[in-house]
């Protein structure tokens, strides 16, 4: 009888060897138990946001209908070394090769040359796609914005914001789009059915680039809305560890890379409103749970800004940095240190009492004592030795990154690094604007700012044939080019900004870059009248007086100004909206008594 019983000590070794030898690559490299999952390891998506999969022996016949080939050094920014990964369409609960094809078209466009150079992190070029393959809610609202990429590959426009989107199936092609429809309203049924705050988090990300997608911003802004009310629960409420601990064991970096994507958009949602102005608050879900909280919007973002993302500190930068990876580090570090002045902002704002008054003699003192208020002096001299130091550290790198292949993702992601440091180098320096001469010193910056942007929009042309993927929720661009024609005192640098918004392609956000570009052209009619008259300073504080904001989610743009009276001779505020509709490139201006009391306009769209 011993013989008999002889294997079975080589058959238990073997199996032991074999589970070893299946684990993930990630697990492997950790010297940890793996759980196999396939095609990711639940353990690695967890704890770290993403998994390097397992390799797979090449097979000299292919088992399946679909046998996909990844690389991983397009996944993640790590190197590691080529990999094949084969998904199994029945473990994965897609229903269909078309399903399949929208999930692999939504994986293409978050791993796309402009949404990932735009971002930072593995976000959307790892932990989006391997959370979705895994999860059936996520992985609807994935193949809902495949749907959509594929709808927009097929159609005849060039440029993302020329896109109409059919009410009625016209041709072959629009079944894409309905199909998109039909999966985004399945993961919202799915989340309804199985309600789950981990689940939510991500869908609010997914679904927010689905409407920004398909060109709906106010149920975009609805999904930002969303999205920061979950956020203030996981971090605020009663039973935010008990939501944390559920969520991951190691969940902070992970909220902290979605936290990144609603710091951008708050921003933004703060100044483009899916109504009127006066008829409620920006994003009220949010407000209302802050106010509950007895928080604002600026001590909110300070808090989500600690959720930790890198290990290191601002205050030890090398004298260079080897590659782009370590530079972001740093640059991460240093964008969020900058969100402290939002609660020193707010406290000098509440303190003068402008925001209630009409007295244009208050409001002009509130602006000069603002812009040479002490406080907030300090705290952009401190911010601008460390972006120095950044600076003085990147530029060789980044010299010799542009010296490379124009035609590398390493070259563009490069460029929207420049570009995002530039975005706040430049445009973040309150005192600068108190002072015309300070603001004529600083034009080599904003040429800089132009030289790279077009560039990176050349680029992106040359190398992007789907307008879906001109999409990103990450990147300033269009709005910094905004700021270019409303405060470089260069007239040839501001007309030059106007034309790149007038052909700017992609959508940026819930911004409308159409709305963007009107309001940037009639400001060019504004600088004209304001220039007749009156000395470089007195030209420059009348124009402290402008104000805008975008209603019926960017569609329409309201805009105020200091005019001259024809009959008086004085100059007095005035109020115009130009409704933005198809592809028109001057819009009417309609003139209109000041919206709300007459009070600054930011009085209206900010929650005290």
């Amino acid at each position: 009888m011993a013989k008999p019983l002889q294997p079975s000590k080589p058959k238990l070794s073997r199996t032991k060897t074999h589970k070893e030898r299946t684990g993930c690559i990630t697990c492997k490299k950790r010297h940890i138990k793996c759980d196999e999952a396939k095609p990711y390891c639940n353990n690695c998506l967890v704890s770290r946001g993403h998994c390097e999969g397992y390799v797979i022996k090449p097979r000299k016949k292919p088992s399946g209908p679909f046998q996909l080939c990844w690389d991983s050094r397009q996944v993640a920014r790590s190197a590691a070394p080529r990999m094949q990964l084969q998904l199994d369409l029945d473990s994965l609960d897609f229903r269909d090769a078309t399903s399949m094809l929208y999930f692999q078209e939504f994986v293409g466009l978050v791993q796309g040359p402009w949404i990932a150079a735009a971002s930072s992190g593995d976000l959307w070029e790892v932990t989006l796609p391997q959370l979705a393959r895994n999860n059936k809610t996520l992985r609807y609202a994935a193949m809902g914005i495949g749907a959509l990429s594929m709808w927009h590959r097929q159609s005849t426009y060039e440029s993302l914001r020329a896109v109409s989107m059919p009410a009625l199936p016209e041709g072959e092609e629009d079944a894409h789009y309905f199909q998109a429809i039909a999966y985004y309203c399945q993961s919202l049924k799915l989340q309804s059915q199985q309600a789950s705050l981990q689940d939510a988090v991500f869908l609010s990300v997914l679904l927010l680039c689905f409407e920004t997608l398909r060109g709906n911003r106010k149920a975009a802004l609805n999904h930002v809305n969303h999205g920061l009310a979950l956020l203030v629960a996981f971090l605020m409420d009663e039973d935010a560890h008990n939501y944390i601990g559920a969520f991951a064991p190691n969940p902070r970096p992970l909220l902290g890379a979605v936290a990144d994507i609603f710091i951008h958009l708050s921003t933004q949602a703060r100044t483009v409103i899916p109504g009127k102005v006066g008829h409620g608050l920006p994003l009220p879900n949010f407000v209302k749970r802050l106010r509950d909280k007895k928080q604002t919007v600026e001590s909110f973002m300070v808090l989500l800004s600690r959720l930790p993302r890198s290990s290191v500190t601002i205050d030890c930068i090398p004298t260079v940095f080897n590659n782009l990876d370590e530079f972001e580090e740093y640059w991460i570090a240093a964008r969020r240190g900058r969100t402290a002045i939002g609660p020193i902002i707010l406290e000098i704002i509440q303190a003068s009492g402008v925001m209630s008054s009409k007295d244009d003699t208050v409001i002009n003192n509130f602006y000069l004592d603002f812009l040479g208020n002490p406080r907030i002096k300090e705290f952009c001299d401190n911010s601008t030795k460390t972006m120095q130091k950044l600076d003085a550290a990147f530029l060789p790198l980044f010299n010799r990154v542009i010296m490379s292949n124009p035609k590398s993702s390493t070259y563009l992601r490069a460029i929207h690094l420049r570009l995002q440091y530039l975005g706040i180098y430049i445009f973040e320096n309150t005192p600068q604007y108190l002072d015309i001469d300070t603001l004529h010193s600083r034009t080599p910056d904003f040429r800089e700012y132009l030289s790279l942007a077009q560039i990176a929009l050349h680029t992106a042309k040359r190398e992007i044939k789907n307008p879906a993927h001109q999409l990103s929720l990450q990147c300033g661009l269009a709005w910094h080019l905004l700021l270019v024609t409303l405060f470089c005192r260069d007239p040839l640098a501001r007309d030059e900004a106007v034309w790149m918004l007038k052909v700017y392609p992609g959508q940026d956000g819930v911004w409308n870059t159409r709305s963007l570009y009107a309001l940037a052209l009639r400001n060019r009619a504004v600088e004209r009248i304001n220039a007749a008259e009156g000395t470089p300073t007195e030209q420059w504080r009348r124009l402290w007086r402008r104000e805008y904001v975008f209603e019926d989610g960017g569609d329409r743009v309201v805009f105020r100004y200091l005019d001259k009276d024809g009959v008086t001779g004085k100059w007095q505020l005035v109020e115009e909206a130009a409704e933005i509709r198809g592809e028109s490139e001057d819009p009417h201006w309609k003139r209109q008594p000041l919206t709300g009391s007459g009070k600054l306009l930011v009085g209206e769209l900010m929650s005290f």
